[in-house]
């Protein structure tokens, strides 16, 4: 069911994260407790059911979530002027990653690291200094990242070097970036964040040697630092970009091989409960990626509804990921991952369903399902992909359905030569297959990702999405009517 209060309190909230003008959201504000206003005197009336207030209720709960979600994104506030600071000093907020090739017009280095600091202080030639605050994106030079990795994330550090000139007045959903020319570690993280980098570390050194390591590292772990460009090139240019991407589909297939092995010797609540305890600690390891952290919710929730033996509603726990998102990092809400996940799950909930059922009983139901899965996803996530990359890749929906499946057998085998690697023979047959299925898949991806795109104006783009998901399911409608009304005659 679409329509239920955690949806609409969602859809609410969304609205106030996303619309831009303070006057607009006030007028939004102002039509939303007037309604709540007249269905509470038309309910005293007995005139409409309560479930009309309920839901109205829960728009003015969103609305009031989304607001204060706004108020407390931490905007950057370095207590100088940007362009005379020339050190910062704050803690690491997330793992730091090397980057090569990209060629940056401000970084004529190919080749350095980077992770997002939170301030807590700014200097100018080390005379100057003043408490600041807020999110900036450090790039490292990368003489500085063995050194960075071994501390990793939650250590305080001290930086010097500059602010790129075009970040000085970021926008909201953005944050500045500084280029740093030294690095000194101030204090380690704490002892929990150090045992988590030293588990991270060991696997990804362990992966490294290998030819199919990075692709494993980048299934696996969500770091993509030393990914062949050719195989993330061809990816991107096949639309299968949300393949290397950590997210609900990488928890899913980890989650459902858990369970498959734990169901039997504990149970099925057992099973759950160890699924949970395991995923979180997952998440907890490879970092709180916006579509990571909005799959374990989901997941968490899900969970807790069956143990309680409630009936799940796809879309009621959508929102309530999404409101649990928004309220513990703002920030999050407007990055790509975070918008494509909620959007691409929007559509596989609301449109998917309908496809299915528009292909039943004329090809195999297994076709279909995967077909309706990837155009749901696509249809809603169009408008937001253009928005962002200017270009669709439609072909992703049909090269889709058949990559899943090996990258899924290529995570299944990774995680276990990590666990079997060391068995003599075993280890080699692992490591051998690892190979050829990269191999393989890197070959006919390749060769995908020569078909072109489509490039379109983002108002045509969300103009045709809208037509197209309406037209979709009012014909899904007829056709379901006429499937009734041939029942009883087959």
């Amino acid at each position: 069911m679409i329509l239920n209060p955690l949806s609409i309190a969602a859809f609410s909230a969304a609205l106030m994260v996303y619309i831009p003008f303070i006057s607009l959201r006030l007028v939004i504000v102002i039509v939303i407790l007037t309604a709540m206003l007249a269905a509470g005197v038309l309910y005293f009336l007995r005139l409409i059911k309560p479930v009309f207030v309920y839901m109205i209720l829960a728009a003015v709960c969103g609305s009031i979530i989304g607001l204060w979600s706004i108020s407390r994104i931490d905007h950057f506030a370095p207590g100088l002027p940007a362009e005379t600071i020339s050190s910062l000093r704050g803690i690491l907020l997330d793992d730091p990653r090397s980057f090569a090739g990209y060629g940056h017009n401000m970084l004529p280095e190919m080749e350095r690291g980077m992770a997002v600091m939170q301030l807590k202080e700014a200097g100018i030639s080390g005379t100057v200094r003043t408490s600041a605050r807020g999110r900036v994106l450090v790039f490292f030079p990368a003489g500085t990242m063995p050194r960075l990795r071994e501390f990793g994330r939650g250590a305080e550090i001290f930086v010097e070097g500059n602010f790129l000139p075009e970040d000085f007045s970021p926008g909201l959903g953005t944050i500045p970036r500084f280029r740093s020319e030294s690095v000194h570690v101030i204090q380690s993280a704490s002892v929990f964040e150090q045992r988590r980098n030293t588990i991270r570390s060991s696997i990804l050194s362990r992966l490294q040697p290998k030819d199919w390591g990075a692709l494993a590292a980048a299934l696996l772990m969500g770091t993509r630092e030393n990914l062949d460009g050719s195989l993330a090139d061809s990816f991107r240019n096949a639309g299968l970009s949300y393949l290397l991407a950590l997210s609900g589909m990488h928890l899913a297939f980890l989650s459902a091989m858990l369970a498959l092995i734990l169901k039997k010797p504990l149970g099925k609540n057992g099973a759950i409960i160890a699924g949970m305890v395991f995923i979180i600690l997952y998440v907890f390891l490879v970092g709180p990626q916006p579509s990571l952290v909005r799959s374990l919710i989901m997941y968490v929730t899900g969970s807790l509804l069956i143990l309680g033996g409630t009936k799940r509603q796809p879309f009621a726990v959508l929102g309530i990921a999404f409101l649990v998102q928004i309220l513990w990092n703002p920030l999050s809400a407007y990055s790509i991952s975070f918008i494509l996940s909620y959007a691409a799950l929007i559509g596989i909930f609301a449109v998917s369903g309908k496809i299915d059922a528009l292909f039943r009983g004329y090809i195999p139901a297994l076709f279909a399902k995967g077909f309706a899965l990837s155009a749901g996803a696509f249809l809603a996530s169009a408008p937001f992909v253009i928005a962002f990359f200017g270009i669709l890749r439609p072909a992703g929906i049909i090269i889709g359905f058949f990559a899943a499946p090996l990258i899924a057998v290529f995570m299944a085998l990774s995680l276990a030569w990590l666990i079997l690697g060391q068995v003599p023979v075993l280890g080699m047959i692992l490591d051998t297959l690892l190979g050829i299925l990269q191999y393989g898949m890197h070959r006919v991806i390749h060769l995908f990702s020569r078909l072109p795109g489509i490039s379109a104006a983002l108002p045509f783009t969300l103009i045709v999405t809208v037509i197209l998901i309406a037209g979709l399911l009012l014909f899904s409608q007829s056709h379901d009517r006429y499937r009734k009304h041939l029942a009883p005659f087959v």
